[in-house]
């Protein structure tokens, strides 16, 4: 059977992942949204696909690594967590990437919307997602480590 180049995008970025699941609602052929979840390095994965469904509409993908922090954690704070070291070496990667970072309710989500003429989601590279998995992982870990934003602030750093 043929599959769209979007949906086999999926279920290739699954395979990187234990316990995976791809879910597709009975209306995603039409909105062009699928998600899939599972395990990478033991820590939980989430990713949602939207399609471009329509002339001026984007296609963009979330990937999101369950974090030990908990909350939020606004652009400075998060910056301060992960500056310097193998944090500071994997947030690059993701600049690279161009993957915007935030960390939301107990997760660090990277949202790719590649801009320009770009045929989204393109070709899936399983050696690229992985490090981009990996550096997220890296972060993920520096943010658990137990700083104390507010005193790292207040401190000067």
């Amino acid at each position: 059977m043929l599959i769209a180049p979007g949906e086999r995008f999926l279920s290739e970025f699954a395979d990187l992942l234990s316990e995976a699941r791809v879910r597709r609602g009975p209306f995603s052929l039409l909105s062009g949204r699928a998600y899939a979840s599972g395990l990478f390095r033991g820590r939980e994965v989430a990713v949602r696909l939207q399609l471009k469904r329509s002339r001026y509409g984007q296609g963009y993908l979330v990937v999101a690594v369950r974090t030990p922090a908990q909350g939020d954690l606004d652009a400075a704070a998060f910056l301060a967590q992960t500056w310097r070291g193998a944090a500071g070496q994997a947030r690059s990667l993701l600049d690279d990437r161009n993957l915007e970072l935030s960390v939301e309710a107990g997760w660090l989500k990277g949202l790719w919307r590649p801009q320009g003429l770009v045929i989204f989601p393109g070709r899936f590279s399983a050696e690229t997602w992985t490090q981009v998995l990996e550096a997220m992982t890296t972060l993920a870990n520096s943010l658990g480590s137990g700083t104390d934003v507010s005193r790292h602030n207040a401190d000067g750093g």
